[in-house]
């Protein structure tokens, strides 16, 4: 690397001293270091930093990881940062970049420009930014604390979060939350792109997309379908499915926090406003025991014979349905459950055993006696509840796919419940203009319309390459064609998505 240490030692004149003396790097645990090694990074080159510890610079490899920046052994965590740029560099020709942290301060220096701007956009898109005001303008409020902003420069929309500082929820609460976005990327999950901090603000800016809180939709009206109602749990089991490969659990799941995408052709769903998750062992369990509604913690937790984790969300997840199934439409400003009545459970089957069906019942989603059975055993006790697996294979979800048909031509599930209440909420005159969110196909979908397809595709093919199409098989092959094109393109959109890795917490 060709740097000119001559102008370097003119600019060090200018930074002030403390930079230099304070490093905010961190030793990384070698068990830690065995898991980074098996991640794919997003850069890799050799940068000159200074190193307080040697004061001197030294030229070393330098691993960008999500959320992470590896220097030897040591380790910073980027959503804790803030970038500053250096105007004295410009008078110099120099490209540098401060990451600053609580703790410290780490300087990288680069040879060009380009390589520069390279490590510049990537860095930016997990440390801490400035200047929201003058990037961004704020156009409208969709639900509380979210909002649909445009980029000054470039006219594109975004959805943001904007948590205040001063509120009752805790900071620390949001940056573990942050800090999990920034490592882990999954559909039900919201996209983070960046994080903009004032003194009296936090804004988290995704993807453009508008939403209802599930509650929400709820109290205007919304009757889940049998096919809805199923495709939500499953969501939800599935996500965590995913959060546990991770070493990550939700620990705050309820209609409140539960996001309904609104501008998605199937029912897509995100959940947000997670518990605090950082270093549980380590935290006194009166953090997790506040910032989580008394009736979504598990019986083990108030008990004290356990800690919040994967098995603690299951049975949040059976609260959530226990809300859903037997839900009364009234104005509820949050998702309290008073009390949980197996009673009610009990009545629910006596009802649905009865010859006669035409009765009058007061609660508009309860369908089957395979839900009920899921309801049991999602709210039973810890050494009895069901297992995760187990529970993503129901039979009640078995039955839902059973009974509907595969429709290659309707390869998406379409919510007509829910259209009713969309529209109610886009009269606002300015959301015509808005761009459509990108759409993201879940593979694990309830229906799993896409297994169908490919399926489908593989039989054609196999029987396109052994003999000649006869009339009768001519219309199914003109549709694998056609859904093998589109196929191909959404699994091209998947392959873009982020990469994922474990982050340290």
């Amino acid at each position: 690397m060709n740097i000119d240490f001559s102008r370097i030692l003119e600019l060090l004149k200018e930074i002030p001293s403390h930079v230099f003396k304070q490093s905010c790097l961190t030793i990384l645990p070698q068990n830690q270091m065995d898991e980074i090694n098996k991640t794919i990074p997003i850069l890799k080159q050799h940068l000159i930093i200074y190193s307080t510890i040697q004061e001197s610079f030294l030229n070393i490899s330098i691993l960008l990881i999500p959320n992470l920046l590896v220097i030897a052994d040591q380790y910073l965590v980027l959503s804790n940062c803030r970038i500053v740029k250096l105007k004295q560099c410009s008078k110099y020709d120099l490209h540098i970049i401060q990451l600053s942290n609580a703790t410290g301060h780490l300087l990288l220096f680069f040879s060009t420009k380009q390589q520069y701007k390279e490590w510049m956009a990537k860095l930016k898109s997990f440390c801490k930014l400035t200047n929201f005001s003058n990037k961004f303008q704020l156009l409208e409020q969709i639900i509380k604390d979210y909002y649909i902003i445009q980029h000054k420069k470039t006219k594109k929309y975004y959805t943001a979060y904007v948590h205040s500082i001063r509120a009752s929820s805790p900071v620390d609460i949001l940056h573990s939350e942050i800090q999990t976005l920034r490592s882990i990327k999954h559909p039900s999950l919201l996209d983070l792109k960046w994080v903009y901090e004032d003194h009296h603000y936090i804004y988290l800016i995704y993807e453009y997309f508008k939403c209802e809180k599930l509650l929400d939709l709820l109290n205007q009206g919304l009757i889940l379908d049998q096919t809805q109602l199923a495709s939500i749990i499953l969501q939800l089991l599935q996500s965590l499915k995913f959060l546990r490969k991770n070493n990550i659990y939700h620990g705050n799941i309820t209609p409140n926090n539960i996001l309904i995408n609104t501008q998605s052709s199937f029912l897509q769903l995100f959940i947000v406003n997670m518990a605090f998750i950082s270093r549980i062992d380590q935290e006194p369990l009166q953090q997790y025991l506040l910032n989580v509604h008394e009736s979504y913690i598990a019986p083990e937790i108030k008990q004290g014979i356990a800690k919040p984790s994967v098995e603690s969300d299951v049975y949040q997840i059976g609260i959530v349905l226990y809300f859903l199934t037997f839900y009364i439409h009234q104005k509820r400003k949050d998702e309290r459950v008073d009390r949980i009545q197996l009673d009610l459970i009990d009545k629910a089957e006596e009802y649905l055993s009865q010859l006669d069906k035409n009765t009058q019942y007061k609660y508009k989603m309860v369908y089957c006696a395979s839900q009920l059975d899921l309801l049991r055993r999602l709210l039973d006790k810890k050494e009895n509840r069901i297992r995760l697996e187990e529970a993503m294979k129901h039979h009640w979800f078995v039955n839902i796919k059973q009974k509907l048909k595969p429709k290659i031509e309707r390869r998406k599930q379409h919510l007509p419940s829910l259209k009713t209440i969309i529209e109610l909420c886009e009269q606002n005159e300015s959301s015509k203009y808005f761009v459509k969110q990108q759409k993201i196909i879940d593979e694990e979908s309830v229906l799993e319309e896409n297994n169908s397809i490919e399926e489908l595709m593989y039989q054609l093919e196999k029987n396109q390459q052994s003999k000649r199409p006869s009339k009768e098989n001519h219309e199914k092959l003109r549709m694998f064609e056609q859904f093998k094109t589109q196929i191909e393109c959404d699994k091209t959109s998947q392959q873009k998505q982020f990469v994922f890795s474990k982050s340290i917490m």
